[in-house]
């Protein structure tokens, strides 16, 4: 093994990504330079006007990019509803939700009375989900939406109900139009539905859209792992089921799309919302962007005709809160990959049922993690086994090597095939002590996407100074041992036949101890753990072929007469 290339390579990542984090950190993302001038909001209409999602015939529905009618800041009477997990707030101006709060989840460990929001309606943050009825006769019109009237000011779960419904209610045009919001105990799912009756004397044709709009996040950190999270749209069909859409996308390439159910979605780290149409009906997906640095991603269904007379409903669900798979696969199929485990989620995934079974039993994912460590060193102990029988005779081999150093002078051809020869007659495999390293390799990137995309581990304590597993050791002591136990690991590896070389790898456990210290803490601890066993296994083979040879030795010492 050329162990100078590898400590090259190594130090070369490594660097590179030093660099690249402090890049970031020096020059943040800005926003627009507009960002914080009034927004403006999107109201697709079934007019031919520009820039707007435009109703064609036969059910299929086009768009255009639009210029935006609703401005923002405008809103109408505030209603409030309390879940237990949702604290969610409504505005009658059109019954969008324009804030919401998961209270189960501080915004920040060192606040924990403090929900995280996702909607809100704050200019530099901004962030709703919208919905409405658009017609030639209304409800919502290009010059905006409707005002709708409610009969409380607040809704509360009360202790003994599991559902609660909070009707808006409008009339107009000869129509009458409930607008109905349905909560349920512990679920962060939300029922919407229309109900319309046409009192006219005409019939009454109108479009049911959805959409989710809001400014981009602006960082909060320049860690590895906040650049390493996607942040952005998604969208779902039958023919592609999971799509991500970057928000530069929604100019360069604006989403128009029709397909039968799937879902849109705008997700971040840990978090997401989404808008789940009826799963039997065709609606036309769309995305688009205004200048005041506002996206929006929605879907806009086909024409909905009424008699005089006659009522009809049209649903839609919302799911706004955590990025817990179990949840997401019980609102829409496919919504769960939206837990992005980048290109290795085979791995991630199984990973994570893995410390998921052993948190149920335990209730500590630092445990859990150090628990998974030793099961995947278990599958893999054949494979380290062979390995450190190989580096344990590599080491008592290393008098032979110098003998022939000695020997052979700076004849590097002739060094490379005494030692093969040696090798090949000692069986020993040079590369034996590389193979674990290369497994261990996609394990340790499949865990590193579990820690910064799993919701369960966000905040997740072990003990004592570990506080949050999902981000570094602020005392960066788990990164110390773990520089420790690698020099202790390289200590007892046979050193590499060159002295360059061996400088070179003398400088690794630096490296990466350097490395690790912004790395999540529960991802170190997974490596601390690995080299700790992975000692402890090869300090106990080592021995154990010192003390043999040592035997050997004693056998044939020759008796004094």
């Amino acid at each position: 093994m050329d162990y100078k290339k590898v400590g090259l390579y190594a130090a070369i990542i490594v660097v590179g990504l030093m660099l690249w984090n402090t890049w970031e950190r020096e020059f943040p993302p800005q926003l627009p330079a507009n960002a914080n001038a009034p927004t403006q909001v999107a109201v697709p209409t079934t007019t031919g006007s520009s820039n707007v999602p435009t109703v064609v015939a036969q059910n299929t529905v086009s768009s255009t990019t639009s210029a935006p009618s609703n401005v923002f800041g405008q809103h109408g009477k505030l209603i409030t509803v309390n879940t237990g997990v949702l604290n969610v707030t409504i505005d009658t101006l059109g019954g969008n939700i324009v804030q919401s709060q998961l209270t189960q989840y501080p915004a920040n460990a060192g606040t924990p009375n403090q929900p995280m929001q996702l909607f809100n309606m704050q200019d530099n943050s901004y962030y709703v989900a919208q919905s409405g009825l658009t017609g030639s006769q209304g409800p919502d019109t290009p010059k905006g939406q409707v005002q709708y009237s409610t009969e409380q000011s607040s809704y509360s779960l009360s202790p003994n109900q599991n559902q609660l419904t909070v009707n808006l209610t409008w009339q107009g045009n000869g129509l009458n139009v409930v607008k109905t919001y349905t909560f349920t105990r512990d679920s962060y799912d939300i029922g919407m539905q229309y109900t319309i009756n046409n009192h006219a004397d005409k019939a009454w044709t109108g479009y049911l859209y959805t959409q989710l709009a809001r400014k981009p996040p602006v960082a909060e950190s320049a860690s590895l792992a906040h650049y390493a999270t996607f942040v952005g749209a998604a969208v779902s069909s039958p023919s592609t089921h999971y799509e991500k859409l970057k928000f530069d996308s929604f100019t360069e390439e604006p989403l128009s799309q029709d397909a039968q159910g799937g879902w849109a979605a705008m997700i971040q780290q840990y978090f997401l919302s989404a808008w789940v149409p009826n799963a039997n009906e065709t609606y036309h997906y769309y995305t688009s962007a205004n200048d005041n640095g506002v996206y929006t991603i929605g879907m806009i269904s086909g024409a909905l005709t009424i008699a005089p007379g006659e009522q009809a409903t049209k649903t839609a669900q919302l799911y706004v809160g955590p990025a817990i798979g179990s949840n997401l696969d019980q609102v829409s199929p496919y919504l769960s990959m939206t837990i992005d485990y980048g290109w290795l989620w085979f791995i991630s995934q199984i990973i994570f049922w893995m410390m998921k079974h052993i948190f149920d039993v335990v209730g500590n994912w630092g445990w859990s993690i150090i628990l998974v460590t030793v099961v995947i060193k278990a599958i893999f102990y054949p494979l380290s086994n062979k390995s450190f029988h190989s580096m344990a005779k590599m080491r008592i081999l290393q008098p032979r090597i110098a003998q022939l150093k000695e020997r052979l002078g700076d004849d590097r051809q002739a060094m490379s095939k005494a030692m093969m020869d040696l090798y090949r007659e000692e069986k020993v495999n040079p590369l034996g002590g590389c193979l674990p390293m290369l497994v261990q390799i996609p394990v340790f990137i499949a865990l590193y996407w579990v820690i910064i995309q799993s919701v369960e581990l966000r905040q997740a304590p072990w003990l004592l100074w570990v506080t949050d597993l999902s981000v570094h050791d602020a005392y960066y002591i788990l990164p110390v041992i773990m520089g420790l136990l690698m020099f202790l690991q390289q200590k007892l590896s046979p050193p590499p036949p060159d002295p360059t070389q061996a400088k070179v790898m003398m400088f690794m456990p630096v490296i990466f101890t350097v490395l690790f210290l912004n790395f999540p803490s529960g991802l170190v601890l997974y490596w601390v753990t690995n080299t700790l066993i992975t000692v402890i296994h090869q300090y106990i083979i080592t021995v154990k072929y010192e003390r043999e040879e040592k035997a050997k030795k004693s056998a044939y010492k020759p008796v004094k007469k």
